[in-house]
C-alpha cells in the first residue's frame, strides 16, 4: 500500500450517530468555519481519535 491516506480499493463502513438539535447546530458551525463538509469533519475526527487511542493501525 502506498501512502497512509490511500485508501482506494478498501472496503468501506458507515458509522452514523444521533445527535440533538443544539448539539447538531453547533457541529454544522464548526464545520462551516473550517470550510469542510459534515462528512469531511467526521472522517477527520475518527482518523484523530483512532491514532491517538492505537496509532496509524494501517501501516
Amino acid at each position: 500500500m502506498g501512502k497512509k491516506d490511500d485508501l482506494r480499493g478498501e472496503e468501506r463502513k458507515i458509522v452514523s450517530t444521533r445527535l440533538y438539535r443544539p448539539e447538531f447546530v453547533s457541529f454544522m458551525k464548526v464545520c462551516e468555519s473550517e470550510g469542510k463538509s459534515v462528512n469531511a469533519k467526521l472522517r477527520e475526527l475518527v482518523k484523530k481519535e483512532i491514532q491517538e487511542k492505537m496509532g496509524w493501525v494501517l501501516g
